[in-house]
């Protein structure tokens, strides 16, 4: 299994996106360096972008959302090589046939891909521990499995948590755009760069 590390950046808009809607399933995709994926068979996680929070599995939707991040991902020297999504019940945070679906198709493009639950009873304005649940592709059994957390990295972890909490609480998540909010309105910032830059200042 390949060393796997998250940035701040990548892991708070996780967060944010389910903050900012806690009554609905989200999901979304993380874009990894391509070259450090290649080289040192390490899978570190830039960035998320936020797809839906009203019809997950849509295949249209989908498909303009995946190219349009593709073409992103060219111009940056990424790819997608994750993908998260947090359920709409509180004890559900496991995958489902949408899940399963989208990290399928993510895997063909990136076999080193994983899948990030968001675990619902984790999730606080304190950000005390790290909400998530980690899933990996199991080759000799064809299925995706749940993985031990610690097999994930937090850049800066205390200061992760940290930042992502300070954000939480000054009411950041509302200003998230994922591709819904995009096109409705096609003048919202899908890549959030607004976010982005606020959470270059706190680093």
């Amino acid at each position: 299994m390949a060393e796997i590390i998250m940035s701040i950046r990548a892991y708070s808009k996780i967060v944010f996106h389910a903050a900012k809607y806690p009554h609905c399933s989200v999901n979304g995709v993380l874009l990894a360096d391509k070259k450090k994926l290649k080289e040192n068979k390490s899978v570190i996680y830039v960035d998320a972008i936020p797809l839906f929070h009203l019809a997950l599995g849509l295949a249209p939707m989908l498909e303009v959302a995946l190219t349009r991040i593709d073409s992103y991902c060219k111009l940056t020297g990424s790819v997608v090589a994750g993908y998260y999504q947090a359920n709409e019940h509180l004890h559900d945070s496991e995958m489902n046939a949408i899940a399963v679906k989208i990290a399928d198709k993510i895997r063909e493009n990136a076999t080193e891909a994983y899948v990030f639950m968001v675990d619902n009873r984790k999730m606080s304005a304190d950000c005390k521990d790290i909400a998530l649940k980690l899933f990996s592709y199991q080759e000799n059994k064809n299925e995706w499995k749940s993985k031990d957390i610690a097999s994930i990295t937090l850049e800066d972890d205390e200061k992760c948590l940290a930042i992502t909490s300070d954000l939480l609480r000054s009411k950041l998540q509302k200003d998230l755009v994922d591709f819904d909010n995009h096109l409705d309105d096609i003048s919202l910032d899908w890549l959030n760069q607004d976010i982005n830059s606020i959470i270059n200042q706190c680093l």
